[in-house]
Formats: structure tokens, sequence, C-alpha cells
């Protein structure tokens, strides 16, 4: 029974005591209940674990709270997942939300599909009726190679396919969640749900605050990920020349739109 299938919700959290329990209460809230909260403090300095701990005191739900060195978001979610239970790992930012239908949707199309990857797309604003009809796409390793579908709050993935491709890659500052799955399109068409948005942010996906608010990293990371396609020859010379290009007028579009379109 899928119901039976336990789920190991990895939050990375630096800092984050202004949204940690608005992550964390739209984790309490979901209507799949078999689940464990695998916190991963990446080095806070503010007052992070204590709003963490005192949150959990009268919670019945099984959590880990481990304290870190500072070593970025894949490290952070690497050591989520290697100290993890579950079948199925779920991934949430400490900043962004989840619907409280989100888990039970996706786990009841894993079963009905018998999927090791999942994911959900995203709104910046609240979320819409759950009773929306099911729109669900399938996206192959080229499509992937265009345009990023999948952003990590939506994201399940199986326990042993991410421990079997390595995880995060911790070389990877940019990107990484894109390199990873990536990896995973390699041999699997990734699903995801289109309608509806399960999964809020608060911050853009691309361009503003944080690690994704350094858009010539950013860019830098993209081509470091073309780079280790070519070099894995999972891309040929032609495919990676157009993408090299294709990236970096799409880049230079985003650059002008920000900076110079008022």
């Amino acid at each position: 029974m899928i119901n039976n299938t336990l789920v190991s919700v990895v939050i990375p959290t630096f800092n984050s005591e202004q949204t940690i329990l608005r992550t964390l209460e739209s984790v309490l809230t979901q209507k799949y209940k078999n689940i464990e909260i695998i916190m991963i403090d990446d080095g806070s300095i503010d007052n992070t674990k204590n709003l963490i701990n005192d949150f959990f005191k009268d919670k019945t739900i099984e959590y880990k709270y481990i304290y870190q060195k500072n070593s970025g978001p894949s490290g952070a979610r690497n050591n989520g997942v290697k100290n993890s239970n579950g079948e199925y790992i779920a991934f949430l930012d400490s900043d962004d939300e989840w619907n409280k239908d989100k888990l039970q949707i996706q786990m009841n199309i894993i079963k009905e599909k018998k999927l090791n990857f999942l994911g959900s797309t995203y709104t910046y604003n609240q979320f819409d009726s759950i009773n929306k009809e099911l729109v669900l796409k399938k996206f192959s390793f080229n499509q992937l190679l265009l345009k990023t579908q999948f952003s990590t709050p939506g994201v399940i993935i199986k326990k042993d396919l991410f421990i079997s491709l390595g995880g995060f890659d911790e070389n990877m500052k940019y990107a990484e969640d894109n390199d990873l799955w990536l990896r995973v399109a390699i041999k699997n068409d990734l699903y995801l749900i289109k309608e509806p948005k399960l999964v809020r942010l608060y911050k853009s996906a691309y361009g503003e605050s944080g690690l994704s608010g350094n858009m010539w990293a950013m860019y830098f990371g993209e081509l470091f990920l073309l780079k280790k396609l070519l070099q894995s020859k999972n891309l040929n010379i032609l495919k990676y020349v157009f993408l090299f290009f294709f990236i970096t007028v799409k880049f230079f579009r985003r650059l002008i739109k920000r900076y110079l379109i008022k």
C-alpha cells in the first residue's frame, strides 16, 4: 500500500529564522501522514535551531535535526538523504511551502504509474483550488536540455535511485539540481504535475535573492553542466555547441530584461 510507504522530507536550512516555521507547518498539515522530517542546518548562526526544536516539542512526528559546517545546498541535501529512512525522498527549501494535498497527490500517481521520480510545478501566489483537473506531462532528456522543468521543492525521488546516481554534485553550487534531474532523465522519462500547482515559492526561481540571485554564477553553472554532459558522452559536440549558444543567448536576454527594461 502506498500509504504505508515512508517519505523522508529533507529540508536544508541556513539562517532561516524568518521562514522556517511557515515551511514546517506546511509539512505537518500534509494529508499524507507517513512521513519523517530531516532538518539539515547548514551552519546557521541565527535562531533557527531554537525555533526548530521548540516547534517539535509538542509534535509526535518523527524528525531529526542535524547541524553541519556550511557546505552548500548539495552537501546539505545529500546529508539529509544519508540520514533518512524513507523509501522516497521529498525535497523542500526552508523558505517555501507545500499545498496540504501535495504528497498525497504525488504518492497516488507514483503508485498508479510505478514511478521513481515525480515533480510538481510551483506558484508565487496563494494556492488554487485542489479540485482543478490533474495535468501530468512527461519530459525526456532532450527536452530538459532546452529548459529546466523541475524545481527542487516539487520533486520526489526514490531513495535507491538517488543513491545509485551519487546524489547532488557537491562540486556544484549552481545548476546542481538540473544536473541531477538530467542524470535521472538519461534512462527515465520524467513526469511533472503541471496542474494543480502544489508548491509555493517566495522568491523567483531565477534572478533574485539567494543562490539564484547571482545570475553570472548561474550562467557559468549551466555551462559547467554542459561540459559534464559532454565529458560523460551524454552530449555530442554538435549538441554541445548548439546548447552553449542557446544558453548564452537566453542568459543575456534575462540580463537585459532585469537591468535595462523598466
